[in-house]
């Protein structure tokens, strides 16, 4: 339910026609985004989750405000409600609202045209050279750090949930899910000892950082015809290594093992000549993020946030996707340490 205070700035900024619509698929975080459709535009309006607070939140619309005001801007500009701010406090949570993108994301992990992916990378790319100019800093990037402390979490010789959880489900043979979930597991925890030396490597030494988007997930890219046209959700967004950017954008539209990978590392170094992003790190990092998120997949199940039986929910496509790629990872091709 929108509350009175937000659908009354609503009927202020654009009129008492203007129809709030919910939009259904809000994948997995816990905020909500509702179109507003007047006579002329449309428009994004979210609610934050609601524990993001209130400096976090405005950090994040300086630096959206920044891209949006640059040219050929594919990120959404934000607006001010009534009392001039873009952010709106209502019972508790945090509200904004933009300008909506329309377009279509590439649907499936792999169904990316060579023109769809180069565009891709132009536009992060783009965005990079803007978001260098805003903020940059030296040193040890925070997300690099995290993934390497994730991949020694999961080591540990110690009993997780996962590990009861996975030894819960033994019984459920009934489940083709059971299967399925095993075998990610062990897929996974074979990718770690590949990527785990590069890894803690590059979370220990200083490299130039700024504003990164850090979660360039499929969805958040929006495409007319082979064009980029819209990158959303900053939700995770802060002064991070850009390879996250790269790494995470290309991931979520190339197998492993594909070729494309050295085009698209290749395209963005042609934009950006100075940027000290190998290859290798990129992969290694992907392949490192493609393990932790089935690990992560497997610690919610075990929570109990979705039901791990059902195949059919819209959740599955996720992990049967993480499945693949764990599989293409191991490939003779493409498995071992890149360096």
């Amino acid at each position: 339910m929108i509350p009175p205070r937000v659908a009354k700035e609503i009927s202020v900024l654009f009129g008492p026609a203007a129809r709030v619509t919910l939009v259904e698929d809000r994948g997995l975080s816990t905020a909500i985004v509702y179109r507003v459709e007047t006579l002329s535009n449309w428009y994004a309006l979210k609610r934050w989750p609601i524990l993001m607070d209130r400096d976090r939140l405005n950090a994040i619309h300086r630096f959206q405000q920044y891209l949006s005001d640059g040219d050929k801007a594919c990120t959404p500009r934000l607006l001010k409600w009534c009392h001039g701010e873009t952010l709106l406090e209502a019972e508790g949570v945090y509200w904004e609202i933009a300008e909506w993108k329309s377009g279509h994301p590439v649907e499936r992990l792999g169904q990316s045209s060579q023109t769809q992916l180069l565009n891709c990378v132009e536009a992060i790319a783009r965005l990079h050279e803007q978001s260098r100019s805003y903020e940059a800093l030296v040193q040890i990037a925070p997300g690099l750090k995290q993934r390497y402390e994730g991949l020694l979490h999961a080591i540990e010789p110690i009993e997780h949930k996962r590990n009861k959880f996975l030894d819960s489900i033994s019984s459920h043979d009934q489940y083709e899910s059971t299967k399925t979930l095993k075998e990610i597991y062990l897929r996974a925890m074979r990718v770690i000892p590949q990527v785990i030396e590069p890894l803690h490597r590059l979370s220990e030494t200083p490299t130039v950082c700024f504003w990164v988007l850090r979660d360039v997930w499929r969805e958040h890219l929006l495409y007319r015809g082979d064009q980029v046209v819209g990158i959303l959700d900053f939700g995770a967004a802060r002064i991070d290594w850009p390879g996250l950017d790269l790494a995470r954008s290309i991931g979520t539209l190339l197998l492993d093992s594909d070729p494309r990978w050295s085009i698209a590392h290749s395209a963005y170094l042609q934009r950006r000549p100075d940027c000290q992003i190998t290859l290798p790190d990129l992969k290694n990092v992907h392949r490192a993020s493609v393990a932790l998120s089935a690990l992560q997949w497997l610690d919610w199940f075990a929570e109990g946030q979705f039901d791990w039986t059902n195949q059919s929910s819209r959740y599955w496509n996720r992990v049967l996707e993480l499945q693949r790629q764990l599989a293409d990872i191991e490939k003779p091709e493409t498995s071992g340490i890149l360096r």
